[in-house]
């Protein structure tokens, strides 16, 4: 089989992975077989089709309600919930009339402006909601999309038997697009030169200092402390969870392409040159029929090895902002996928996790709220613009693919930069395709000017508490996260705001200080004292142990 064939199902584009110049319609019987065994491995079937529009229904619930054409796609009771409940209507045909059929009369690809009420029928059955390929960042051959529905031609030994439903080819998603252009110019180091983040290495700043008699870290000191953010270095030199990454010449590569490898065409898209660690093929490899969470604020989820099938056919391909895993419970110890948090350190140079006191010992605190996440997404996905919660920094280090980031300062108004109350998120891709152009120009206030920051494998990004931040995907990207709270941070609004949101985890974590940081429980019990004279809802609510009587019961 050809490097060419290998390319042609995993979805790679000829950037990746140079083709071989054989003809594939000479291609022998034998592999034309193993192209059959494998179907069911590289394209969807309608059970996960379901599932997909379920996780779209839970994630995007104000594209899920109702469209024009009298199609209703979730019911009023269940916004939100990911409960799917398809209604079928007489569809009247006219309002579609400049749309391209492409397997059937339920399946349509928008070749026109859509109005803000009409959205459009699904681009694929059970799969879709109406808007979410609404922006049109990728380009679609629709002679090819026909082609591909109608199972004729060059593609048509990849579909399944005719009783289910196709997939159209994803060889017909076009090069020419929006995309295209925002990912080659988004992929360039950021201009000019002071927009960029600054860069450390993790072995200095993790050097012991002492400030303010407390022994803390560099690191700590000149950037947790200032409040700044900063890209790090070399913190990922003895993880397993790194891959390797060795240059091989084209002909190394093509030796690399067993047609016997259960994992011959995913190894090509997913890996680009890492091997090991966590490799998107990798972790498919290992926890593929595992099941991931895309969100903390539903319960929708997929297998891995769906979500690999969603990510590298049309669905995936040309949705606007394809789907993204955010699993905050992958290293809790009942999960299966448990393991990998032993397979990365928390980088040294960052300041001891002061929510850490809230644990007896076990690793899990009971009542924390989620603050580590596997993030997993293809080009185009990405977190819209967002500020982390209760005053936390975060780091996220980068194993697989490449993110362009953006981090505005804290005396940035929200509204300039597509944060509006009571409006849903802005899609990442959305938003810089938007708002880039404006925020990076000369006219944009210097007081509000962001940090850029370009991230590859091995690099860490320490985000500040406070600072409005977005992020996009620009190829396949694996990436791991933890939130920590910094008593360099302005502690005294982060307890205040742990005890409105998260109440049981402040008494614990209270408890946690007192005995083991006295001084900060001292302030905290200062901040509840001047709350409940103020007459804040929170510390009425909050029954706090005097600080003095715990200490004394303690000492006894």
């Amino acid at each position: 089989m050809s490097v060419e064939s290998n390319t042609y199902l995993c979805g790679s584009s000829v950037e990746e992975v140079e083709h071989d110049d054989c003809d594939t319609s000479s291609r022998s019987d034998n592999a034309s077989d193993s192209l059959n065994v494998h179907a069911d491995e590289l394209f969807l079937d309608p059970e996960e089709r379901y599932e997909i529009y379920a996780v779209k229904c839970a994630e995007r619930p104000q594209l899920s309600i109702c469209d024009q054409s009298g199609r209703n796609y979730i019911s009023s009771n269940d916004k939100g919930t990911g409960s799917v409940e398809c209604e079928e209507k007489k569809v009247d045909p006219s309002v579609h009339a400049d749309e391209v059929i492409v397997a059937d009369d339920s399946h349509f690809i928008d070749s026109g402006e859509t109005s803000e009420e009409d959205h459009g029928l699904p681009l694929i059955d059970g799969c879709d909601l109406p808007g979410w390929r609404r922006e049109g960042f990728v380009a679609v051959s629709k002679s090819g999309i026909v082609e591909g529905g109608l199972n004729v031609g060059s593609s048509s030994s990849l579909f399944r038997r005719e009783s289910t439903l196709r997939v159209a080819s994803i060889r017909n998603v076009g090069e020419t697009s929006v995309w295209t252009a925002m990912k080659k110019k988004f992929s360039t180091e950021p201009p000019p030169a002071e927009r960029d983040a600054v860069r450390v290495d993790s072995a200095e700043y993790s050097e012991p200092v002492v400030v303010g008699g407390r022994t803390t870290t560099k690191f700590a000191k000149d950037f947790e402390r200032r409040n700044i953010p900063a890209k790090i270095l070399g913190c990922t030199s003895s993880w397993d969870a790194m891959p390797d990454y060795i240059v091989r010449d084209k002909s190394d590569a093509k030796q690399h392409v067993s047609l016997d490898d259960e994992y011959r065409s995913k190894l090509l898209f997913f890996d680009e040159g890492g091997v090991g660690g966590w490799t998107f093929a990798n972790l498919l490899k290992r926890f593929g029929d595992i099941m991931w969470r895309f969100s903390d604020t539903h319960g929708e989820m997929l297998s891995l090895s769906t979500y690999s099938k969603y990510i590298t056919n049309l669905e995936g391909l040309t949705d606007d902002s394809p789907l993204a895993i955010y699993d905050a419970e992958f290293g809790d110890n009942d999960s299966p996928t448990c393991p990998l948090r032993e397979e990365y350190d928390v980088p040294k140079c960052f300041s001891a996790d002061l929510f850490d006191l809230a644990s007896s010992g076990q690793d899990d605190i009971e009542h924390r709220p989620p603050y580590r996440w596997i993030l997993i997404g293809p080009e185009r996905s990405g977190t819209g613009m967002h500020i982390d919660p209760l005053w936390t920094n975060a780091w996220v280090t980068v194993l697989q693919g490449l993110k362009r980031w953006l981090l505005f300062p804290p005396c940035t108004p929200a509204e300039k930069i597509g944060m509006i109350e009571g409006q849903a998120q802005i899609p990442s891709v959305v938003w810089f395709r938007d708002y880039y152009d404006t925020v990076t120009s000369a006219d944009w206030p210097e007081e509000w000017r962001p940090v850029e920051v370009l991230q590859r494998p091995g690099e860490t990004v320490f985000v500040p508490n406070g600072w409005g931040h977005l992020v996009l995907n620009l190829k396949l990207t694996v990436a791991v996260t933890h939130n920590f709270a910094s008593e360099f941070g302005p502690f005294e609004r982060m307890w205040e705001q742990v005890a409105m949101d998260e109440p049981e985890f402040a008494l614990q974590w209270y408890k946690g200080m007192i005995q083991n940081r006295e001084d900060l429980g001292q302030r905290v019990w200062d901040c509840y004292r001047e709350a409940a004279s103020a007459g804040k809802g929170w510390a009425s609510d909050l029954l706090l142990p005097n600080v003095a009587d715990k200490l004394s019961t303690r000492n006894k």
